[in-house]
C-alpha cells in the first residue's frame, strides 16, 4: 500500500496528514510554525519533525522507516525563492518520499476545499488572496501579495485602517467608539504612542489582531467599525470576481471563505456574499456580481497537499 504525505505550513502551525491510494486518512499530526520566508531553519526542522512524527504516530509508521511514494508541501512564505530551495533541502532530508512538491499554501487549501472541483477560495487572515481554478485545470491567483503591495481585505489591512481613522479622530478631537477601542487596545494615549506602538516591534500580525477589534463593534451596530468591515468584504469580494472572470467560470460557482478573518463577526461575513451597506464611494460596479454561492470545505489544507502529493505521480 503506498502512502502520501501532505504538509501544510502557515504562521503559527504546520499540519501533516498521511492518505492512502484510496485517499483514505490514516495519519494527522501538527507542529509548530512553518512559513518558509521567516521562520528560522531550526524552527521549520522542529515543526515538520513534530507534525510528520505525529502522523507516522497514528499511522502505526516511525519517522525514521517511513516512506512515502509522495510527498507534498504547501508552504506560507512560497514566493521566496532563496528560502524555497533550502527548504526543499531541508525537507528531503527529513522525509523519505519518491517524489517531492512544494507548493502555495493557497494551492493546498483549494484543493483541500474543492478536491478538485472548479471552484475559489478566498482565504483571510492576516493576509489575503483568492484563488480559484476551472474545469480545463487552469488557475488563476489575485492578490496575496503581502501587506506591502497588497493583502486586500486582510487582517492586517482592517487594522491599519482602524489605526489611521483613530489618528484622525484624535487630530479632530472627536474620540468615538470605534477610536477609544483602537487607543485601549494599543495602551496608547496620543498620536505619537500610536506611531511608537506600531512601529516597536513591528510585526504585521500585531496590526491584524485589531480586526477583532473593530470586527466586535461591527456586530453592535457602530457604523465607523461597520464602514471599515464593509471596505474589507468589498476588497475580498473584487478579487473573488476577478478570478471568476480570468477562468471564465459561472456565477454560481461555489467560493469556499477560508482563514481566521472570518471570524470576525457575520456582518463581515454577509457583506461579503451580498454587500448591503451603503459606502461613500460605492459605485454600481463596486457591489455588483451578484450574491455568491458559499461552499463548505471538504477537507483542510493538510488533505490537499496530500492528494497533491499523490499527483506528482
Amino acid at each position: 500500500m503506498r502512502l502520501y504525505l501532505g504538509i501544510d505550513g502557515g504562521g503559527t502551525k504546520t499540519a501533516a496528514t498521511i492518505i492512502t491510494d484510496a485517499k483514505a486518512v490514516v495519519g494527522e499530526g501538527t507542529g509548530g510554525p512553518g512559513n518558509i520566508a521567516v521562520t528560522a531553519e531550526p524552527v521549520l526542522r522542529r515543526s515538520v519533525l513534530e507534525g510528520v512524527g505525529q502522523a507516522c504516530a497514528v499511522a502505526g509508521l516511525e519517522i525514521a522507516n517511513a516512506h512515502f511514494a509522495g510527498v507534498c508541501a504547501a508552504m506560507a512564505g512560497y514566493s521566496d525563492e532563496e528560502k524555497r530551495l533550502r527548504f526543499f533541502e531541508l525537507l528531503k532530508g527529513l522525509v523519505r518520499a519518491d517524489r517531492y512538491r512544494i507548493e502555495p499554501d493557497y494551492v493546498a487549501a483549494y484543493w483541500g476545499a474543492t478536491l478538485g472541483e472548479p471552484g475559489i477560495v478566498v482565504i483571510a487572515g492576516t493576509g489575503a488572496v483568492a484563488y480559484g481554478r476551472n474545469a480545463e485545470g487552469e488557475s488563476y491567483r489575485e492578490d496575496g501579495l503581502g501587506y506591502l503591495l497588497g493583502d486586500r481585505g486582510s487582517g492586517f489591512n482592517l487594522g491599519l485602517h482602524a489605526l489611521r481613522y483613530t489618528l484622525d479622530r484624535m487630530k479632530e478631537g472627536n474620540i468615538d467608539r470605534l477610536a477609544a477601542a483602537v487607543l485601549e487596545f494599543t495602551g496608547a494615549q496620543s498620536q505619537s504612542e500610536i506611531v511608537r506602538w506600531l512601529y516597536g516591534d513591528f510585526v504585521p500580525t500585531k496590526v491584524a489582531e485589531l480586526a477583532p477589534v473593530v470586527g466586535a463593534l461591527a456586530e453592535e451596530g457602530d457604523r465607523a467599525a461597520r464602514d471599515l468591515v464593509a471596505k474589507m468584504a468589498r476588497c475580498l469580494r473584487h478579487s473573488v470576481r476577478q478570478v471568476r472572470h480570468k477562468l471564465w467560470l459561472p456565477r454560481d460557482v461555489p467560493v469556499y471563505m477560508l482563514g481566521g478573518l472570518w471570524n470576525i463577526g457575520s456582518f463581515f461575513r454577509s457583506e461579503f456574499i451580498q454587500p448591503s451597506w451603503p459606502l461613500e464611494e460605492d459605485s454600481d460596479d463596486a457591489a455588483s456580481g451578484g450574491r455568491f454561492l458559499i461552499g463548505t470545505p471538504r477537507a483542510d489544507a493538510a488533505y490537499g497537499a496530500a492528494l497533491l502529493a499523490m499527483e506528482t505521480l
